[in-house]
């Protein structure tokens, strides 16, 4: 699987500086598996999501999915760290979706799981990592970048020129519509400078 992590972010492992207290984010690879999955999670319950039991089910489910996704290399994500410890990470996800006047070769890029660890925000780590993956997605032709936000991480994205999509959801399964994304929460504009 390593190949595959690898050749699917561009078959280098960089590090950028983050700041000069010693941040850094790297390209994460297959040893990285439990720490993108617990963070995920960690980004659930911050966003207000309280079912325990949902959660560890989501577990599993999404280690499974990065894995094949990474090894298909429709998934790519990064680390970032601090004193040599992870402090937050974010992914993309490459999808393909039927061609739009907007979007004529139908690939695009899908940013996910942007979290960054309470005691590392407001230092300009979600600002690194959702740089990374936006030029990484332009520098490997998407031609449109998308996400979904919480509330009050849509400055941070706003910044980046994301803009608001007519999108609707009709959630099928009641346990999936449980929980409401204005829950008061962590959110990656909490992380900006």
């Amino acid at each position: 699987m390593k190949a595959a992590w690898t050749a699917q972010a561009g078959g280098t492992c960089a590090t950028l500086a983050l700041m000069s207290d010693t941040p850094s984010i790297r390209w994460a690879d297959e040893h990285d598996l439990a720490l993108l999955v617990s963070f995920r999670l960690a980004m659930f319950r911050d966003m207000g999501w309280t079912d325990e039991a949902r959660l560890g089910q989501l577990a599993p489910l999404y280690e499974t999915y990065v894995r094949e996704a990474s090894e298909r290399g429709d998934f790519v994500a990064w680390i970032a760290e601090s004193g040599g410890r992870p402090v937050g990470s974010v992914a993309v996800l490459w999808e393909r979706v039927p061609p739009t006047v907007r979007n004529l070769s139908g690939r695009q890029a899908y940013v996910l799981a942007l979290y960054v660890v309470p005691e590392a925000r407001r230092r300009g780590v979600a600002t690194v990592l959702l740089d990374a993956a936006v030029r990484y997605a332009k520098e490997n032709g998407a031609d449109v970048v998308s996400l979904h936000f919480s509330p009050a991480g849509k400055g941070l994205y706003e910044r980046f020129g994301f803009v608001p999509s007519p999108e609707m959801r009709l959630f099928t399964d009641p346990s999936s519509a449980a929980w409401s994304p204005s829950a008061p929460a962590h959110v990656p504009a909490d992380d900006v400078d």
